[in-house]
């Protein structure tokens, strides 16, 4: 009897150090990232997101309170067409990459004229919860949502980063050399045969981007300055509500460009009050 209770302890021991199938920890779904752009392999693209999206489902109903429960209906509110053709959001698909985060959820004790416009730095509330795990519900049609957690996020920015050396001809080998100064590669030599590394990091980088944007739709932010990342198609940073759940003020981005905006519950449901605030990187 010892032994097999010992045999079964080492089972549970080994299945709880195995990483799912097809999930953010297993290496195969880096590999068929990967296999998936070297083969332009759209089945395998659908699957690689078939797995991602398996592996995390929405945690509304898992709210640990009320204003959590609340930020929910509120994301929810934001996609609705009455809301999101007010400030602009894009939705693009077949497939949506969600946040699986909130920065912080606060209420004020007071609606001051400052919250009313949707001030918060003139503002003073409370914060309730802060680095929510926080993986709303979609409600789009014929959508799909994939939830970005720091996995995922690591996987996908490691593709998008990664650039190979073309083959050179063996003959003209010799004649590179491959340079590294503060980070920076570059490659010299060969002058009948110059070759731009810059622009073709570029390029592949491209192909890259443009090869995932064609099944999941916004799925990269291109900065001015810094690599291109993954970002969710949308997100809301930060909800303060009055304390009777009547009003909130939602500060949000979607890539390059966000805003505030305040909203107010009608009839149980949250509508758009006015824009407070729109800015652009």
């Amino acid at each position: 009897m010892r032994h097999k209770l010992l045999l079964y302890a080492l089972c549970l021991l080994f299945l709880a150090g195995t990483p799912l199938a097809g999930s953010a920890q297993d290496p195969g779904q880096r590999e068929l990232l990967e296999r998936a752009y070297d083969t332009k392999s759209y089945v395998l693209l659908e699957q690689f997101f078939d797995n991602w999206q398996k592996e995390y489902a929405d945690n509304e109903a898992e709210a640990p309170d009320k204003w959590v429960a609340e930020a929910h209906k509120v994301f929810a509110a934001m996609l609705r067409p009455d809301i999101s053709s007010e400030i602009g959001i894009e939705v693009l698909g077949p497939v949506l990459v969600v946040q699986s985060t909130l920065d912080k959820i606060g209420y004020v004790n007071k609606k001051s004229m400052a919250f009313q416009k949707g001030d918060l730095d003139k503002t003073v509330y409370v914060t309730v919860d802060s680095a929510i795990d926080f993986r709303p519900k979609y409600q789009i049609e014929g959508l799909t949502a994939v939830y970005l957690t720091e996995g995922y996020k690591t996987i996908v920015n490691d593709y998008l980063t990664t650039f190979m050396l073309p083959p050179l001809e063996i003959e003209t080998f010799d004649d590179w050399e491959l340079v590294e100064k503060d980070g920076i590669v570059t490659i010299t030599g060969n002058e009948k045969e110059p070759y731009d590394f810059e622009e073709a990091k570029l390029q592949e980088e491209l192909e890259r981007i443009f090869f995932l944007r064609d099944y999941a739709g916004r799925i990269y932010c291109p900065h001015m300055f810094g690599p291109t990342t993954i970002v969710p198609f949308f997100t809301i940073h930060k909800i303060v509500f009055d304390r009777s759940l009547h009003y909130a003020v939602v500060v949000y981005s979607q890539c390059i460009s966000g805003g505030t905006v305040v909203l107010k519950k009608v009839k149980n449901k949250w509508i758009f009050d006015h824009q407070y605030e729109l800015w652009i990187e």
